[in-house]
């Protein structure tokens, strides 16, 4: 099981009831969603709930009531129809779902057509990143999302798009942002009988006249698999009907003689020196009206599990929602992981899953735009920093802040905070979650501008509670506890990469057993060194007394049953597992790095300086013996200390919890609301330079992906880039193909395959 399918939560089927923020209708609508209905009156509710849901308002719903059988049908539909005035009813006599399709295309009054079956969801942003990404790629006719299977069976689709695969097996969704005129181009859906997989043949016909999709990489569809079986399911099981289907498939299949490519994302990086930054042609009203609430955009790098994300969750899940509307946007791809979490209370925009890079400042200034937006918080998006000083010259009006964790002196030369004193001039307000942050932004990197306020990031107390906890609740950890009873436990929790020196506290380990074998080591988190680290503790010989939990969701009981958590670190600000283990009552032995002693002192744990630092290399394994024997006595100090629990969750009781960020938080949001920007305009007009810093970024920060071409004309070089990028990427986390890399590099091999042209041979072969 991935890590997407571990955490996705299908109890969040879209359409349960119709949310509160309800958007406004301005102008003709721009997408006809099209549906037949037969028979469907336990499903079409939620159905009609997740359109009336979506995020772009500018929709006309065709419903064919192709002479549906069911009792009760017609006062279904009525109440379905009242629920909107965009929402049309026809009643039909039976012609089969094929033709009751085609029939909702002829009374259609757009463009883009948005097909849809009567039992299906999609998710509130569907309609719009549909919308926009075929916008952004105008040569592409049609466009799709991964999907989500739910109700009677679940588990989650995503295939990557091949045209050769889609001739024998249909990786295509039914619903889809189709172009009217492609799909009357190639004669509708009329053109089989009803024993035919329509949506299957109708791509294989657009994909004959060389019409190319577009796969979002996101599950924007919800696709009911019920109990009973469905249409395509009567089909499959009977023989006759099956052979019939399959025939006509292959012998439409036949037709495609050229290969066709679709645009998937996310895609590769255009790193051309004329990607200035564009404005939509967009001149509709807002979805809603100013000074309603309190409008907020957050850009934020991704949805992953750590620390800085659980912050912005904490952040954006207890922000009063009758005071504030919330929109989200991550720019860096990665897995879907922790995305519902923040859906619950935020409307969410991954601009990997459906833009290109080129057209990611466009869509944001079309998100100030249409929501009103008052204030823009940015948070770790890299991204976020170039783009922030020509979204404030388009919108002069609109407060700006940021708020930053840590400071990393071996990226960048100090990485965001670096970037944040850069912009400082756009920023109402920078926020640092630690006190030394603020100070080391002020005399080390330049900030003149006196507008740093610490925040602290905090913890829900009343959930990190051990008397609240059950250790058993958590199966993985339930399943060892024989094995823990009885030692001492010290918890290493976090995500298993090099600034976390997950090898190192291995070391630190076999130093404590010398003197008593009663230890164990509770690893908790993933990450790229996990499977050194297995060696690594396979090779010292200590693996009876190291226990690997992989990634948790639920670490509470991990805490509970620790006597001790570990922070070895070369980089924190105020690590998140320090406020939650000592809420929980387990005391701290951390690094001096960060914020680490604003909250850690001698009263709940330890604080050990460190000799290696990111500066003078993160990498490197040849671990000072005495920074091993710091971290060995300062743990042994903490075991033995049977007062210091009893200090822990009160040092966090006195001014460190989550509600206090939150307070903090609105009262600034509401101050700027009402007072507005203290930026003058004027300081802030230079539009050509800051579309060039966007250029720049473009050209610094490239990224290998899918190619943005899509049709059958395009230079396959950059398929196979592609493929072999993925394949490095996989390798690259294996340390003894690290090592190998190195070897070769070191002898003169790699150079050697270079200059003989081996590697452009081996290029084409892939």
């Amino acid at each position: 099981m991935n890590e997407e399918e571990k955490y996705f939560d299908y109890s969040m089927v879209p359409g349960k009831e119709i949310l509160k923020n309800k958007s406004i209708n301005d102008g003709k609508p721009l997408i006809s969603i099209i549906t037949g209905y037969y028979n469907c009156k336990n499903y079409i509710r939620q159905t009609a709930n997740s359109i009336i849901n979506q995020t772009f308002p500018y929709w006309e719903w065709i419903i064919i009531n192709d002479g549906s059988t069911e009792e009760g049908t017609e006062e279904t539909l009525k109440e379905i129809e009242k629920l909107d005035c965009r929402i049309k009813v026809y009643n039909e006599k039976n012609q089969g779902r094929i033709l009751a399709r085609d029939t909702a295309i002829a009374k259609s009054n757009c463009d883009l057509l948005f097909i849809l079956d009567a039992d299906d969801v999609i998710d509130r942003t569907m309609l719009e990143c549909c919308y926009w990404t075929l916008k952004t790629n105008p040569k592409a006719s049609w466009v799709y999302a991964d999907l989500v299977n739910f109700d009677g069976q679940e588990f989650l689709w995503r295939k990557i798009f091949d045209c050769s695969v889609e001739k024998k097996e249909n990786i295509i969704p039914v619903c889809s942002l189709i172009k009217k005129e492609v799909l009357l181009d190639v004669g509708g859906y009329g053109v089989v009988d009803n024993d035919v997989h329509e949506d299957w043949h109708l791509w294989l016909r657009m994909l004959e006249k060389g019409y190319f999709p577009i796969r979002m990489n996101y599950y924007g569809f919800w696709y009911r698999k019920k109990k009973e079986g469905g249409i395509l399911d009567s089909i499959n099981n009977d023989k006759k009907r099956d052979e019939h289907a399959r025939k006509e498939i292959e012998k439409q299949a036949q037709k495609i003689e050229n290969e066709v490519y679709a645009v998937q994302f996310p895609t590769t990086t255009k790193c051309n020196y004329d990607s200035y930054p564009y404005v939509f042609d967009w001149n509709r009203k807002p979805i809603n009206n100013k000074g309603e609430k309190i409008r907020l955009l957050f850009l934020f790098p991704w949805f992953k599990v750590g620390g800085a994300d659980k912050f912005n969750l904490d952040l954006i899940e207890r922000l009063d929602k009758n005071k504030f509307d919330i929109t989200i946007v991550t720019t860096e791809y990665s897995e879907y992981v922790w995305r519902q979490k923040f859906e619950k209370y935020a409307e969410v925009f991954d601009l990997t899953s459906f833009l290109n890079r080129q057209d990611w400042p466009a869509f944001i200034h079309y998100l100030i735009k249409s929501r009103n937006i008052d204030i823009v918080m940015q948070s770790s998006s890299y991204f976020g920093f170039y783009a922030i000083p020509w979204l404030k010259s388009e919108f002069p009006e609109v407060v700006f802040t940021d708020y930053l964790h840590s400071v990393n002196w071996g990226w960048r030369n100090g990485e965001y905070p670096r970037d944040s004193v850069a912009i400082d001039g756009f920023l109402d307000k920078t926020y640092t979650c630690t006190k030394i942050l603020r100070k080391i932004m002020k005399e080390d990197l330049g900030r003149t501008i006196d507008n740093v306020e610490t925040v602290y990031i905090g913890v829900d107390e009343k959930e990190f509670d051990s008397e609240k906890v059950d250790i058993k609740s958590n199966k993985d950890l339930a399943n060892q506890l024989e094995k823990i009873k009885g030692k001492k436990a010290i918890l290493f929790l976090c995500r298993i990469s090099e600034e976390k020196r997950p090898i190192f506290i291995l070391k630190v380990l076999k130093k404590m057993l010398e003197k008593d074998p009663n230890i164990i080591l509770m690893v908790v988190g993933d990450g790229p060194v996990l499977a050194e680290m297995k060696k690594t503790a396979q090779k010292d010989g200590i693996t009876d007394n190291v226990i690997f939990f992989g990634m948790q969701s639920n670490v509470k009981p991990f805490y509970k049953v620790a006597d001790v958590s570990v922070i070895c670190s070369l980089v924190e600000g105020l690590t998140i597992t320090t406020y939650e283990s000592l809420s929980m009552g387990t005391p701290v032995v951390t690094a001096d790095v960060g914020g680490q002693k604003e909250l850690v002192d001698d009263t709940c744990g330890r604080v050990v300086r460190n000799i290696q630092t990111a500066k003078n290399g993160m990498y490197n394994r040849n671990y000072s013996s005495e920074e091993i024997e710091r971290y060995a006595n300062a743990l042994e100090e903490v075991l033995k200390d049977s007062k210091i629990k009893d200090n822990c969750r009160e040092k966090i009781l006195n001014g460190f919890t989550v509600n206090n960020m939150v307070k903090t938080f609105e009262k600034e949001f509401e101050n700027f609301a009402k007072n507005g920007t203290s930026i003058n305009p004027l300081c802030v007009s230079n539009k050509d330079l800051y579309k060039q810093y966007i250029v720049l970024y473009n050209q610094v920060d490239r990224r290998n992906y899918f190619p943005q071409e899509g049709g059958n004309d395009f230079e396959m070089a950059s398929v196979r880039n592609y493929k072999i990028s993925m394949i490095k990427g996989k390798l690259w986390k294996n340390p003894i193909y690290r090592g190998f890399i190195k070897f070769l590099q070191a002898i003169g091999v790699t150079k050697l395959i270079k200059n003989t042209g081996i590697k452009e041979k081996i290029r084409k072969i892939i």
